[in-house]
């Protein structure tokens, strides 16, 4: 099986979606192309429609409201796990600071991501991925936007390890299993993720609630999304999500449906 180099993610909602503490695990492009998202970035609003994309590093905690427009909300995403050339970000990065995470999109830029998005439904090599995404982080570096993803070419090792588990994140992962994917002992990865104000569970935790999000944007039962998230008890899975999110399951599934 190949690896995975481009993740893509489709959000609806047919109402009003607050969500906080969304964490943006690996650098992530979101488009919003009905509707537009209202983001609390660095004390002030943000607002992002069709004509820009927001432009996420790795490491973020996002606070939002999906917003529709006549009834219907709707954004793609595009999660990348690999880092491009560290020249080709110096090449991006400009003098002055960018005061936004934003690229207004042009034609060339939305062929690229539609050809990525488009990518993921099919069956291509590992290679052949990575070169239709170099193309992309080319096209981004020219336009100077390849920086506002990668702002640094060192991943964290919690990045590494959020994006190894966001595969498979409702298996029965231990950090004792984990830590040999990494070439690293129990104590190493512990150390590691305790130095970036982390750990192992937590990590774990938070990749589990991403993949909730998913899940219940595909309507599926809570029970479960609950299992597939790891949990066999719908009460304990309601609390960890409206703790990360400051809505519950149910509150959330109401935003997809039109149904009171």
């Amino acid at each position: 099986m190949s690896k995975v180099i481009v993740q893509t993610g489709q959000f609806k909602g047919l109402r009003k979606q607050p969500l906080h503490n969304v964490l943006i695990y690996a650098p992530t492009i979101i488009w919003v192309t009905h509707g537009h998202k209202q983001l609390w970035w660095h004390d002030t609003t943000l607002n992002f429609h069709a004509s820009d994309w927001l432009m996420l590093p790795a490491n973020q905690y996002l606070t939002f409201v999906n917003v529709p427009q006549q009834a219907q909300f709707y954004s793609r995403t595009l999660t990348l796990h690999e880092a491009p050339p560290a020249e080709w970000i110096a090449q991006s990065s400009q003098l002055e600071s960018d005061p936004e995470p934003r690229i207004k999109v042009t034609t060339a830029l939305a062929y690229c991501f539609e050809l990525l998005y488009e990518m993921s439904q099919k069956s291509l090599s590992e290679e052949t991925q990575r070169q239709f995404v170099l193309g992309f982080y080319a096209q981004l570096r020219d336009a100077k936007a390849l920086h506002l993803l990668f702002p640094s070419e060192n991943a964290l090792m919690r990045e590494r390890l959020a994006r190894y588990l966001s595969v498979n994140p409702g298996d029965e992962h231990s950090i004792e299993t984990v830590a040999t994917h990494f070439a690293m002992s129990r104590a190493t990865m512990a150390r590691h993720l305790a130095a970036e104000g982390t750990g192992f569970r937590e990590v774990l935790s938070e990749v589990r609630m991403n993949y909730a999000l998913a899940l219940l944007q595909e309507l599926r039962p809570l029970m479960e999304v609950a299992v597939a998230c790891g949990y066999q008890s719908l009460t304990r899975f309601s609390a960890r999500f409206k703790q990360q999110y400051r809505i519950t399951p149910y509150q959330y599934l109401q935003t997809l449906t039109d149904k009171p």
